[in-house]
């Protein structure tokens, strides 16, 4: 079903949810008499994930009491911009934030995700811009209101859409809480914000050198603007001393057509060939100004030809030396970037380019242009209109930002906000060290209008602010008044978003329960542009900090490395997965693929991962369905009616579990998806259900292990659930419950495993762990040999000695334990295609004269398998030349690894994880050729 459609019959379910009654979770068996449950040969997620987000829907599972009581483990989504739909970079973000809301929700049974919507300022202005551009129309012509009408109807369409993408990602937020920066509470938020800080004076007007966009004509926030490297040129222009013409100081400058606002030429002091200029009066070519030459410290006597032409409105250095220098600053652009009535008459009305050929055709003209070479340089770009950035010096509203910003930096010194990972501390201490005011003013009309006015009465004059529109002003009562045409930065009420979605400014029991949040997961370009800000909001307005921990997720591009943007329509939609691979597949990939604060490189072809897994856990259920009735009566399970295998599987749930609870907790996401992927993949599919065939296939074994299995099954599925909801949510409410466990409506709404007093036995799990281990020798002796070894009797010797102290417990217990290893005989034999496998203790090998002939041998930490060849079939003569070349190479690189650990420098600059494993590789390698040796020789004593 192409996604369109998909979202429309989306759309057609969730409108039906108020008018039907709650589903059940045995609406979802396949019926209640003694049959094997029924599952399709593959997933079919675009039939059951809308049936599952119905039923989670009608229950209410996600839905946060107004006055939660003890309060929620709380999450504040960043609130997407509504200017087109998500993509994937807001789909991984977004993943693993309901990742932890579900984890906490099945932890602790409190958990709420406040879901919002941003009206994204500027954005969401060029979108709608572009929109009436396609229509042939423009925002002055149909005027401010009109305009604004519009993009209320562009928020309403494309907020909607969000909202679906939400449910179909199966993001579990509470939608009741939703919350837009631009509705009645959030508006009147921000304010409240304003007024307050405008009348404690930390708002003001100044004039000031700002980025400005000529397309979008607004100035832009730092966010707003991408360097990026251009081939440009250098153009090196004679300015004739006015006195004598005849002398002249050639400046080089990438714009050549911002001469026309220069003001001054400046050099070093200490530049000896201009010492002579200093102080004298330049010709300021294709005008009829003159301008001084003065020596300040900033110009580099050895780059280009060491004078520097100063244009103070349109050079943020030029600025600074103009103010150092007290020049005046002229400004010849006007919104538009065309030339303005500031230059000479014969340039005004052109376009930046424009006036760029003709002052270079004018200075060839009158033999001033000396030279032009090609140069590479970095100039700023909007990043949403492409057009590149303008240096404009005019009035904005500012925010004074110092002693807003040294509470957050002291609070991060003293570890009050903790970052992950840690490195972006010192970023944040760095930009609050060093932080510049806020220019929060913009030149839209789609935006929060600025509240305030300015009195029309010459003698008044007054500009004040006020929380409902006045009517007259306060200061002289004239009712000519006029309210600011700027709007406020988008940030200005994306700062207070920590606050506003409770009810600030008003104290209720909202803002006490939800606020602070416990964690903010977020993308670290935004550091300072939005946590930052909102720290500063949080302890301005409500004391104290408005999160306890700031978590830096992965950004995501396309495969060029550029960031995924809705500018750019470079994003993955996020709908195109779903209809082709389902939700969980989605998800399973953009955690897998995305470490903490990485950048990666996504594309489609990347999400068949988590179709893989998505079909491994199918096919699992379908293995356990073939043995499992939808009225099943499971036993209760006892801990010593278990065997070996069964017990350590216990185990290492259970220490799965933890694990993946202990990397959330430190929202070390890649590590626990990888916890879980080995426990699944490894542990539970590939061994535990061969382990369990034969049992399963026997009357006397069925059972126990029947109900074992199913017991690790509806864990597993409980500890997959955050992240993959809906295919572990089908499959649960498919199986019949456990005894041992209990059991909610909803998976969704059940208890994680780490909630569960699932047994451990580690001396089990260790001695499973080695069976395994054992299966694997055989199995590696048996394929990588020339040797025609289909009937053959594998001897495992066991170093009883190293496995008692491996097993760390009572002399009498690890006998027990060794004797029940041995017993998995059968097992291992099984498992390994061997015919037999026989158990000896302490090797035989050991010595020279007891070391038997013609046998492969492999050597483990706690046992060796000698496979002694019989009468085997084979050319014993080739098996030697390939042990000797697999020797050979085995050597090498155990030298190599030997001579990098010997290496001072290496371990002293080295990561310790990096070490370690070079430690293990040399082990592991040391065994090889251990195990070659011994090998070849008892192939030379036959």
């Amino acid at each position: 079903m192409p996604h369109a459609l998909w979202y429309h019959a989306l759309r057609a379910s969730l409108r039906q949810l108020c008018s039907r009654g709650p589903v059940k979770p045995s609406a979802y068996l396949q019926g209640n008499c003694s049959v094997p449950i029924n599952l399709t040969a593959h997933p079919q997620p675009q039939e059951y994930e809308p049936r599952i987000l119905k039923f989670w829907q009608q229950g209410e599972f996600f839905k946060t009491p107004p006055h939660p009581d003890p309060a929620p483990y709380t999450i504040l989504m960043p609130p997407p911009n509504v200017t087109s739909r998500l993509h994937m970079g807001h789909g991984t973000g977004y993943t693993l934030q309901d990742w932890l809301i579900r984890w906490k929700r099945m932890s602790t049974g409190a958990a709420c995700w406040i879901p919002g919507l941003d009206h994204a300022g500027i954005a969401t202005q060029m979108m709608v811009e572009k929109d009436l551009s396609r229509q042939g129309l423009n925002k002055h012509e149909i005027g401010r209101e009109a305009f604004i009408k519009r993009a209320q109807e562009w928020k309403k369409i494309h907020g909607e859409i969000i909202i679906q993408q939400f449910l179909a990602m199966g993001f579990s937020c509470d939608t009741s809480r939703l919350a837009y920066t631009m509705d009645e509470q959030r508006s009147y938020a921000v304010r409240h914000a304003f007024v307050q800080l405008f009348e404690e004076g930390l708002i003001y007007r100044h004039h000031r050198l700002v980025n400005w966009d000529p397309t979008l004509e607004t100035a832009l926030g730092g966010d707003e603007v991408e360097n990026k490297e251009i081939s440009g040129h250098l153009y090196h222009i004679r300015y004739p001393l006015h006195s004598d013409p005849t002398r002249f100081i050639t400046v080089v400058t990438t714009r050549p057509e911002t001469m026309l606002g220069d003001v001054a030429v400046a050099v070093n002091p200490t530049d000896e060939r201009y010492q002579s200029f200093i102080g004298q009066l330049l010709s300021l070519p294709l005008t009829t100004r003159t301008i001084p030459v003065i020596a300040d410290d900033y110009v580099q006597k050895d780059f280009g030809s060491g004078a520097l032409k100063i244009t103070p409105a349109h050079d943020p250095q030029d600025y600074l030396i103009g103010e150092r220098h007290q020049l005046q600053a002229i400004s010849i652009f006007d919104d538009r970037g065309c030339i303005n009535e500031q230059a000479p008459a014969a340039f005004r009305g052109m376009e930046r380019q424009e006036a760029r050929r003709e002052v270079v055709r004018l200075l060839k003209q009158q033999h001033l242009l000396v030279h032009i070479e090609d140069y590479r340089h970095v100039v700023p770009h909007s990043e949403r209109s492409g057009a590149i950035i303008e240096p404009k010096l005019c009035p904005q509203w500012y925010v004074k930002t110092a002693s807003l910003a040294q509470p957050i930096a002291q609070a991060a010194r003293h570890g009050d906000i903790k970052f992950f990972p840690e490195s972006w501390k010192k970023t944040w201490l760095h930009w609050l060290d060093h932080i510049e005011d806020w220019c929060i003013s913009r030149q839209l009309w789609w935006g929060h209008r600025i509240p305030l006015w300015h009195c029309g009465n010459r003698e008044c004059g007054a500009v004040f602010a006020s929380l409902e529109d006045p009517q007259h002003c306060p200061h002289c009562n004239s009712d000519d008044i006029s309210q600011d045409e700027d709007v406020l930065d988008t940030w200005f009420s994306s700062w207070l978003w920590p606050l506003s979605p409770f009810g600030w400014p008003h104290k209720n029991n909202e803002l006490e329960s939800f606020y602070p949040s416990d964690v903010l997961i977020t993308a670290p370009e935004i550091i300072f542009l939005w946590v930052a800000r909102m720290s500063m909001a949080g302890l301005k307005f409500q004391a104290s900090l408005p999160f306890k921990h700031v978590f830096f997720n992965a950004t995501v591009c396309d495969k060029k490395g550029r960031k995924f943007s809705k500018t750019l329509g470079n994003g993955i939609d996020p709908l195109d997965i779903i209809e082709e691979h389902g939700a969980d597949a989605l998800r399973y990939t953009a955690a897998h693929i995305a470490p903490m604060a990485g950048r990666i490189k996504m594309e489609r072809a990347d999400f068949r991962l988590g179709r893989n897994f998505l079909t491994k856990i199918w096919n699992a259920a379908r293995f356990l369905a073939r043995y499992t009735e939808a009225d099943q009566q499971l036993i209760t399970l006892h801990h010593r009616q278990l065997n070996l295998w069964q017990r350590g599987l216990l185990h290492e749930l259970s220490c799965t579990s933890a694990a993946v609870e202990q990397a959330l907790d430190s929202y070390r996401t890649h590590e626990a998806v990888r916890k879980m992927y080995g426990f699944v993949w490894n542990s539970f599919c590939d061994e535990a259900i061969e382990a369990s065939k034969p049992a399963l296939n026997q009357s006397p074994s069925h059972a126990v292990t029947l109900s074992l299995m199913l017991y690790v099954w509806d864990c597993t599925l409980r500890l997959l659930h955050p992240l993959l909801p809906f295919v572990t949510e089908e499959l649960w409410q498919r199986f019949p419950p456990h005894p041992d466990l209990a059991r909610s409506q909803a998976l969704t709404i059940s208890l994680y495993p780490s909630q569960i007093a699932i047994p451990k036995d580690p001396c089990a799990w260790k001695l499973w762990r080695e069976t395994q281990r054992m299966v694997q020798s055989v199995r590696r002796l048996r394929q990588t040999s020339t040797l025609s070894l289909t009937h053959t009797t594998p001897v495992i010797t066991l170093r009883s000695t190293a496995l008692k102290k491996s097993l760390q417990g009572k002399p009498g217990d690890a006998l027990r334990y060794i004797e029940e290893l041995k017993e998995q005989a059968p097992l291992i034999a099984e498992l390994s295609g061997a015919q037999k496998i026989t158990f000896t203790e302490d090797s035989p090998h050991t010595t020279e004269q007891n070391a038997p002939a013609d046998v492969l041998v492999d050597v483990e930490e706690l046992f060796d398998v000698l496979i002694p060849l019989g009468e085997h079939h084979g050319d014993l003569t080739a098996e030697r030349e390939r042990l000797r070349q697999e020797l050979t190479k085995v050597s090498g690189m155990l030298a190599s690894t030997e001579k990098r650990l010997n290496s001072p420098s290496f371990r002293a600059k080295a990561d310790p994880d990096i070490v370690a494993g070079a430690e293990r590789q040399k082990h592991q390698l040391f065994q090889q050729h251990t195990a070659l040796q011994r090998t070849l020789e008892s192939f030379q004593r036959s």
